[in-house]
């Protein structure tokens, strides 16, 4: 945004992820992002099939044996005593990538430090989702967000 103008964002919800064939590169999955004030359209986000089992496997609290990625990474945060207070999807760039930002907290309240990790936004999510930290998503993303109908979801 121009002029120092602050970017707005808004509270989401992850609606499920779901595995897509993409032409160019074979398997994937869509994750699918909805904000209250977008009236039912959803965000559309096409990821990788590890990240997309791994969103899958925190929305239906399934837990793995022995850690995979998104759970280790969460047990390093909690040792180092750096939690996850909220990520943002923030822009999309070349009509192709989307990126996102993890804002973690260290230390203790009063006394703490905030600190921006640039991310992807399925590793975003996958943390998030598992931290039970909230996601936002930049409002402006609305211009890419899309109907149940569009996407070619039944109701």
């Amino acid at each position: 945004m121009s002029g120092g103008e602050a970017e707005r964002y808004l509270k989401a919800e992850v609606v499920g992820v779901y595995p897509v064939v993409i032409e160019s590169s074979g398997a994937a999955f869509v994750m699918l992002l909805e904000a209250a004030e977008w009236k039912g359209k959803m965000l559309p986000i096409y990821i990788g099939v590890s990240e997309g089992l791994s969103i899958q496997n925190a929305l239906s609290g399934v837990k793995m044996e022995r850690p995979l990625t998104h759970d280790l990474l969460i047990n390093i945060l909690e040792a180092l005593g750096v939690t996850i207070e909220k990520v943002t999807i923030d822009a999309l760039l070349n009509n192709t990538v989307y990126t996102a930002t993890l804002v973690l907290r260290k230390g203790e309240e009063g006394n703490s430090e905030r600190i921006f990790i640039d991310a992807r936004p399925s590793d975003s999510v996958a943390l998030a989702l598992r931290a039970g930290a909230p996601i936002y998503v930049a409002a402006h993303l609305e211009a890419y967000a899309r109907s149940p109908e569009e996407l070619g979801l039944k109701e």
